[in-house]
């Protein structure tokens, strides 16, 4: 096929109205046409079917298939644009077939090159503009919610998606500023800086939390565009956006499976060193105390051998309870291994972590548990030393704790201020 011409398919079982048309066409050069023949419907839906075409000149009256029908069929089994040729007293006909869905119609006695070319070129088009038309209304109408404004920022128009995010219909929307989404979560700066980019570089795409009609506050990830007219002036502004607070939901879920222990649900090892490293910063740079606390469950392998393995989980778990609950807001608790734990204490020096860990061991000790009975804990406590590693502090408050265990358990020990060097 010649570059620029159009694939047309002529459907004619007259030898010389076909003939007529071949003639015509060689005429038209501009953009030229690619003709191929079929003197049978079945032929025509046949070749449709295997092949692509631009455009369809079809004739109502064949052999196989007559009037109205013929339009029908070619409609219902392809989507090129159809335009009907009909006798001068079938005008009426090409009328009716257009309402069923053709582009146009060309009497036979009219045909004439400038003609035939306009008409099956302005049918390329139009059914080329319906397409598009159909998939800007398919993309509109996608789960993505679309507003699109005027130059001064008023709703002119949105999607079914915005309603299903947003819980705003059309009506309640159009007429007013976006702004009445705001959340509340950005401030000032926030907006001027998105403004300033959508108006330098034409977009702006990023988090962003609105607010639902039922005041739940979400967030979206949004994509917002200026469109400027010919002479550059912004003439409106498209935002799309979706909304993430599943897939934020499935961040938090991921970041506590990194971080938490999957049991009890509090901080684990990995977790407690990066809050421990956070302390020893504060502690070099501004002189910050800070102490741990390590302890573990007196004989807990009894409690398991005896009891259970999920005996034994239950009580761990109801520790978790008790320790927490006795804790300041700037306190950590997490799980340091098996049934050992580790409360990092904050801003807290040596003598107030000794009084935490005898009120934490009382506690423990004072009532029995649910699923095992009286269970008891012993404790080692040790503060940063100057000079000291997260590494060193762990060693002496272990240090510690085994001191506890082996001067009767129940009981809580200082660690001596000597650094652990090996």
């Amino acid at each position: 096929m010649a570059e620029g011409s159009y694939r047309l398919l002529l459907v004619e079982d007259n030898p010389a109205d076909a003939g007529l048309v071949a003639e015509l066409l060689e005429e038209a050069a501009d953009p030229g046409f690619t003709l191929t023949h079929a003197d049978r419907l079945e032929a025509a839906l046949a070749l449709a079917e295997a092949r692509s075409f631009d455009v369809v000149l079809l004739d109502l009256g064949l052999p196989d298939s007559q009037g109205l029908d013929t339009a029908r069929r070619f409609r219902g089994s392809s989507c090129c644009p159809v335009v009907i040729l009909t006798g001068q007293e079938d005008q009426t006909l090409g009328r009716q077939a257009i309402q069923l869905g053709v582009q146009d119609f060309i009497p036979k006695a009219d045909l004439a090159p400038a003609m035939l070319e306009r008409v099956l070129h302005y049918a390329v088009e139009r059914h080329r503009t319906q397409m598009r038309l159909r998939l800007l209304a398919a993309a509109f109408e996608s789960g993505q919610a679309v507003l699109i404004t005027d130059a001064a920022g008023t709703i002119e128009e949105v999607n079914s998606a915005f309603t299903a995010i947003t819980g705003y219909e059309a009506e309640e929307v159009i007429g007013c500023n976006p702004n009445m989404l705001a959340s509340g979560y950005h401030d000032a700066k926030f907006y001027r800086a998105l403004w300033d980019q959508i108006l330098e570089e034409g977009h702006w795409e990023g988090e962003i939390w609105n607010r639902h009609k039922s005041g739940r506050i979400f967030p979206e990830w949004e994509s917002i565009s200026a469109v400027r007219n010919e002479a550059g002036e912004v003439e409106r502004f498209v935002a799309v956006f979706h909304d993430i607070s599943e897939q934020k939901r499935l961040e938090a879920e991921l970041e506590r499976l990194a971080t938490h222990d999957r049991l009890t649900g509090i901080y684990n090892r990995t977790k407690l060193y990066e809050l421990l490293g956070q302390a020893q910063a504060a502690h070099e740079r501004y002189g910050i105390p800070f102490s741990v606390i390590m302890f573990d469950i007196d004989h807990f392998k009894a409690i398991n051998d005896r009891q259970g393995h999920h005996a034994g989980d239950q009580a761990l778990c109801e520790l978790t309870r008790r320790i927490e609950e006795n804790l300041r807001d700037t306190d950590a608790l997490g799980r340091w291994g098996g049934e050992e734990f580790l409360v990092l204490a904050t801003s807290s020096d040596i003598e107030a972590t000794a009084r935490l860990a005898e009120r934490l061991r009382a506690v423990v000790a004072g009532t029995p548990f649910e699923a095992v009975g009286t269970v008891t804990i012993s404790l080692g406590v040790a503060s940063i030393q100057p000079g000291e590693s997260v590494t060193q502090l762990e060693e002496r408050a272990d240090r510690a704790l085994y001191m506890a265990k082996g001067t009767g358990r129940n009981r809580v020990e200082r660690a001596d201020s000597a650094i652990a060097t090996g």
